[in-house]
C-alpha cells in the first residue's frame, strides 16, 4: 500500500478508442490457466477462459467502513469531535491468524479512530474491532499504535509484527511527536505487548518514513525464531533491516527502489503517475532471497539476504534484476512455492511460479528469471487495486482491493452507487506461507 504523500497524479484519456490500445499487452510468455498468451492484450484473452480460473470468494465488503463501537453514543461521541469520518477510512493491509482477519487503516487524519482491527460480525455485518483495543490505538501516545500501516503474523508462533510510522497524516510535514517503531504482539494472548522497538532517528527519520511492508527471517529453515525483519520505507526509498537479536537497525538504499518511466499507467481508462518507490517484498521459503519493487515500476529485483544481514553488507554487486511484472503492483506475498502480487493497470492477480521455472530452467534461484506469470483472477469491478495478501494455513490466498488510487486521488464514492470500495476476497491457490513448519 502506498500513501499519497508521494507524487500522485491522474489524467483521464479523452478517447476511448486510444485507452484500448495503450492496455498494457503481455510481451512475455505469461499463462492462463494452463494456455500460454503472448501479445496478446488480457482483457480480451481474458473473456475467453473464465472456466480456466480458480474462484474467488468475496469474504466480506463495505462501501464505507464502520467500527464494533460497542454502544451507539461512543460513536457520536468520536463522530463529533472530528475522531470518526466514515470518508477518511481507508483499508489497507491484511492479515490471517488461525480463521481471523487482521486488517489495518492508513492513518493519513486523526478521524480513523483505530489503526489495526480484527474483523468481527456484529448484528449480522462485518466490523472492524480496534486491536488489540480503542485504548491501544489511541493518538498522542507514544507506546500506543500511531500509524500501524502493515502486519505480518508468524503462523508457527502467533507473533504479530507491526510496523508503526509513528505520525499521523499524509504529510511528511506533519506533526511527528512520536518515532515509528517495529511491535510484537501476541495473538494468542489477546494481543499482549512482546516487545516494541523505536527505530533510531539517523535510519529511519520520523517526519519522512512510510513503513510500509514487511516480511520475517528465520535465517535457517531449522531455526524456530525469527532473526531479523526486512521493512519496506517507500517514504525513505529504503529497505530497512531489523536484528531481532541485537535490536540493531540498518537500511539500505539503492536506485532499483525508485520509480521510472514506468510511473505512468492506466488503470480503468485513467493514466495515473505513481512515483511512488519501493512497497511489496517477498521473501524465499529458505531464507536466501529477498524480492522487491517500487509500485512506480514494473521491475522485479532480487537480492541475497546474506547482503542484508550484514549492516556494511555491498548491495549493488548482490543486485539482480529477475523480470518485469505484467503491470504495477503494491502488496505482494510469500508462498512455498510462489510468490504472490497484483496487477494494478489490469484489476488482476497473479503469480510467479518461481519453484516451476527453476524446474523448466534447469536453474538455481540464483539464477531464475521470471519466464512465467500466472493469472488467478481477474474482475474489473471487484479488484479495483489489488493491495496486501496473505497465504493461510489452508491453502488460501487472501487479498485486499481497496480502488486506492480514486481515493487518494478524491474519486472515491461513498453513496454506493458504484458498488462496494473495500473488499476482503480469498482464493484456493493450493500454496502455504513459506514461514510454515512442515
Amino acid at each position: 500500500m502506498y500513501s499519497s504523500h508521494l507524487n500522485f497524479k491522474a489524467y483521464r484519456m479523452t478517447s476511448p478508442a486510444t485507452a484500448k490500445i495503450l492496455l498494457p499487452t503481455l510481451l512475455t510468455l505469461v499463462t492462463i490457466g494452463a494456455l500460454p498468451v503472448t501479445d496478446t492484450p488480457l482483457n480480451s484473452r481474458l473473456l475467453l477462459n473464465p472456466s480456466q480460473l480458480p474462484k474467488v470468494e468475496v469474504i466480506h465488503e463495505w462501501v464505507s467502513l464502520d467500527y464494533d463501537w460497542r454502544f451507539s453514543w461512543v460513536k457520536d461521541y468520536y463522530t463529533e469531535r472530528g475522531w470518526f469520518d466514515a470518508k477518511q477510512n481507508l483499508l489497507s493491509s491484511i492479515d490471517i491468524y488461525n480463521g481471523d482477519i487482521y486488517v489495518t487503516v492508513i492513518r493519513l487524519s486523526v478521524a480513523v479512530p483505530s489503526g489495526l482491527n480484527k474483523v468481527v460480525s456484529v448484528q449480522g455485518k462485518p466490523v472492524l474491532q480496534p486491536f488489540p483495543s480503542f485504548g491501544r490505538n489511541e493518538i498522542g501516545i507514544c507506546s500506543n499504535l500511531q500509524f500501524p500501516f502493515a502486519s505480518f503474523t508468524d503462523p508457527n508462533t502467533g507473533y504479530m509484527y507491526v510496523v508503526d510510522v509513528g505520525r499521523i497524516g499524509r504529510n511528511p510535514n506533519a506533526q511527528a511527536p512520536c518515532p515509528p517503531k517495529l511491535v510484537v504482539l501476541d495473538l494468542n494472548n489477546k494481543g499482549a505487548l512482546l516487545r516494541s522497538h523505536s527505530f533510531p532517528e539517523a535510519v529511519v527519520p520520523r517526519h519522512t518514513n512510510m513503513v510500509n511492508d514487511l516480511v520475517l527471517d528465520y535465517v535457517t529453515v531449522n531455526s524456530t525464531e525469527v532473526k531479523y525483519v526486512y521493512i519496506t520505507d517507500t517514504g525513505n526509498a529504503q529497505i530497512i533491516v531489523f536484528d531481532v537479536q541485537t535490536n540493531q537497525t540498518w537500511a539500505f538504499r539503492d536506485v532499483s527502489m525508485k520509480t521510472d518511466a514506468d510511473r505512468v499507467f492506466m488503470i480503468n481508462g485513467v493514466n495515473y503517475t505513481m512515483d511512488v518507490p519501493v512497497d511489496g517484498i517477498a521473501i524465499d521459503r529458505e531464507y536466501n532471497f529477498v524480492y522487491y519493487s517500487a509500485v512506480g515500476s514494473r521491475k522485479f529485483y532480487q537480492i541475497p539476504t546474506s547482503v542484508l544481514r550484514n549492516n556494511s553488507g555491498d548491495f549493488a554487486p548482490d543486485l539482480r534484476l529477475v523480470g518485469n511484472k505484467v503491470s504495477n503492483s503494491d502488496g505482494m506475498a510469500s508462498g512455498k512455492t510462489n510468490i504472490y502480487y497484483g496487477a494494478g493497470g489490469l484489476n488482476a492477480l497473479f503469480r510467479w511460479p518461481i519453484t516451476k521455472d527453476m524446474e523448466t530452467q534447469g536453474s538455481t534461484e540464483s539464477n531464475v528469471t521470471m519466464a512465467t506469470q500466472s493469472l488467478l483472477a481477474q474482475d474489473d469491478n471487484l479488484f479495483r487495486w489489488v493491495d496486501s495478501m496473505k497465504l493461510d494455513t489452508n491453502g488460501y490466498l487472501w487479498f485486499v482491493s481497496n480502488r486506492a488510487p480514486e481515493y487518494l486521488n478524491g474519486n472515491m464514492d461513498f453513496t454506493g452507487a458504484k458498488g462496494a470500495n473495500f473488499r476482503i476476497c480469498r482464493v484456493f491457490v493450493d500454496d502455504l506461507p513459506y514461514l510454515l513448519k512442515s
